[in-house]
């Protein structure tokens, strides 16, 4: 590396030794001349070294304060990527958890909601065949309490023990076998069958005569009516015990159910709250990973241009400290004994040969030296704007070469300046053409990059769309189902109503057809007999103290009326009752007609939301997948643009200098021909 130092002493070399001809003596001053110039330039470069050393401090700082930053912020988000990620796995597993938590507590709260339906259902039917048997019981005491009226009167009518008799009927073998022993059943029977359809107290066992020998009879209604009263209570009791333990069983089953339906809004609160959290996470760690990428980037480019730069320093410093131990050795060269004496033979010898040329000879070199100042005169003004150590050499040799080696050195040169000239114009061509082709590319991925960027936008915009949208179809579902399971509780409670509302109405109508018939019976008979005179006569066998029935008897005024009016009246209730009955089938045919239709639609609805839900799943998942890869697609792009910045640079780094300065330099060298051209044609004209 040769500096305008250098030239500058080069070119006051060469006019020293012009001075020297004309001042025919040169001697040791114009050596110590070259010495000071090139101490001088020796003092130059060192100062030279001294601004690129405190250039190279304040840019190494940079690296290293830049380097250490970003090795910092690289390392603090590695670190927050891997508590991100493992944020990440410990919500999924919570939410796992929380999803498996939620399902079992729907099973244990449809389990328990089934397991309340079953015992309602045989509490209903337990109830039932309680008040059936209840019902069963009261009539048989009522029956055994009438029957008891009429068999304690001394004497009693034939009429009112067949109506006794025929209450009894009503008593059920289940009941007789459990209070009486088999003999006395027998006779009860016996007694019961005799007695509903006797024409006559001797038919009738126990009544063999007129004054009544039913004791026996009469003990064994007192007992069955004692016995039957007994397991009334019991019967009422157990009930009254079974209703008691329903009821507890039943809010203890609901209050299972509140607990587990309020764990189960807690869990599903926390749910939520951990899918927040967890898609929190994932955006901050992908604005994290980005960053993290950005960053080494960076890193990677710094480290590249500073090691550049240590580079090119190491190879300027090596370069001045060559140059530095090249004038030192050239100085102390000069300096020495051996210099000075060779010195003595040569220049001053030189120098005094050419005091003593004869005059024949002194025309000639004057004009040779005449001729040598206009050729390195010509080539001045071109190292004025050109320190080239070959112009120097040439400069140099125009002073002390023959002429034809100038000239051959100037072709030579000539030669290289053009080569370098059509070498700049090659360069400058593929600058433009690389920075061109750069710039174009670079555009056409920043364009690649804001559509993707767009994308990603679009793409995440669908997915909150499509994840709020499969939350509110999901919520839709979960009302559905619990208006379903309120409709089937309602439901099964209406038609627990309905059932004991028609069981109640067709007991009365029983029991109303019942004693109807009974009223009809006499009533009618009664009506039949109205044109016979005097009242109805009951044949009857007279004793020894009493005649018995005689053939007739006196009407009783207003009774056949009053008859006719309770069994109108018994009539219009049971029409009454049957109404009520009828209506009762209607409002529950219509009630599970709307049932069954509600879910139905209840139940297509669903099944179209869940079908909807699964598109939308599916389209999310797609969506997501898509999300992913245009993410990649983005960080490759990054990367494509980073490589592209960097060629940027490097092209700026060759190019920018000889693209700015290109018309400088192809003049400046044109220039540089012109004087070669021209100091030739001067020295040419020397020959």
């Amino acid at each position: 590396m040769i500096s305008v130092t250098i030239f500058c002493a080069f070119l006051s070399l060469g006019s020293a030794f012009d001075a020297s001809l004309d001042a025919d003596l040169a001697g040791p001053s114009q050596i110590r001349k070259v010495v000071t110039l090139l101490e001088n330039m020796k003092t130059q470069v060192e100062k030279e070294g001294e601004d690129d050393q405190a250039s190279y401090d304040k840019y190494a700082c940079w690296c290293t304060t830049n380097d250490q930053e970003k090795t910092a912020a690289i390392a603090q988000g590695e670190a927050t990527s891997a508590a991100l990620e493992a944020d990440l796995g410990e919500f999924a597993g919570k939410m796992s958890e929380l999803k498996t938590q939620i399902a079992n507590l729907k099973a244990q709260y449809n389990k328990d909601f089934s397991s309340l339906n079953k015992a309602s259902s045989m509490r209903m039917k337990e109830n039932g065949e309680s008040h059936g048997e209840e019902t069963d019981l009261v009539g048989a005491i009522q029956a055994c309490k009438q029957a008891l009226v009429v068999l304690s009167k001394e004497h009693p009518e034939l009429m009112q023990i067949h109506k006794a008799a025929r209450g009894l009927q009503a008593v059920r073998v289940q009941v007789l076998s459990e209070v009486l022993q088999s003999s006395e059943v027998a006779i009860f029977k016996a007694f019961v069958e005799k007695a509903a359809n006797a024409d006559s107290f001797l038919a009738i066992p126990g009544m063999q005569s007129y004054a009544p020998q039913s004791g026996q009879i009469v003990g064994i209604l007192k007992q069955l009516q004692e016995d039957m009263e007994k397991n009334l209570g019991d019967n009422r009791a157990a009930e009254l015990k079974a209703k008691e333990e329903f009821e507890a069983l039943k809010a203890a089953t609901e209050q299972e159910m509140a607990t587990a339906k309020k764990q189960q809004e807690h869990s599903e609160a926390q749910l939520a709250s951990f899918s927040e959290k967890h898609a929190q996470a994932s955006q901050e760690l992908a604005d994290t990973e980005e960053q993290l990428g950005l960053d080494r980037t960076f890193l990677a480019a710094l480290r590249k241009q500073c090691e550049a730069t240590d580079k090119e320093f190491a190879e300027r410093t090596k370069s001045r400290m060559e140059e530095i131990a090249a004038v030192g050795d050239t100085i102390a060269f000069l300096n020495s004994d051996e210099a000075h004496a060779m010195f003595d033979k040569t220049v001053n010898s030189f120098f005094l040969q050419t005091k003593a040329v004869s005059d024949s000879n002194m025309a000639q070199k004057v004009k040779e030296q005449r001729l040598r100042d206009q050729a390195g005169a010509a080539l001045a003004r071109v190292a004025s704007h050109n320190a080239s150590p070959q112009l120097v050499l040439i400069m140099t040799s125009v002073h002390l070469d023959a002429f034809t080696k100038v000239i051959a050195e100037i072709d030579k040169m000539t030669a290289e300046l053009k080569k370098q000239q059509q070498d700049e114009v090659e360069k400058r061509d593929w600058c433009i053409k690389e920075l061109n082709q750069n710039e174009l590319t670079r555009e056409a991925k920043y364009d690649e990059q804001a559509n993707q960027l767009q994308k990603i936008d679009d793409l995440k915009s669908a997915i909150e769309t499509l994840t709020k949208d499969i939350a509110a179809h999901t919520q839709e579902i979960a009302d559905m189902q619990t208006e379903m399971k309120r409709a089937s509780e309602d439901r099964e409670g209406e038609n627990g109503d309905f059932q004991q509302t028609a069981e109640e109405q067709r007991m009365t109508q029983m029991i109303l057809t019942k004693a109807l018939d009974r009223m009809k019976q006499v009533y009618a008979l009664m009506q039949i007999k109205l044109h016979a005179p005097g009242a109805p006569h009951i044949q009857t066998s007279g004793t020894d103290t009493d005649p018995g029935n005689g053939p007739a008897a006196f009407k009783k005024g207003g009774k056949n009326a009053g008859g006719g009016k309770v069994v109108a009246m018994i009539e219009g209730i049971i029409t009454d009752s049957k109404k009520l009955e009828a209506e009762a089938i209607a409002a529950e045919q219509d009630s599970q007609t709307a049932y069954e239709n509600f879910m139905k639609e209840s139940n297509d609805s669903i099944t179209k939301l869940s079908e909807a839900i699964n598109n939308m799943s599916a389209n999310k998942a797609k969506a997501e997948e898509d999300l992913s890869m245009t993410k990649t697609d983005l960080d490759q792009t990054n990367k494509e643009l980073s490589g592209l910045h960097d060629t940027e640079t490097d092209l700026h780094h060759d190019c920018d200098y000889p693209l700015k300065n290109f018309e400088v330099r192809q003049t400046a060298r044109q220039g540089e021909l012109d004087g070669l051209a021209e100091a030739k044609g001067i020295l040419s004209g020397m020959k």
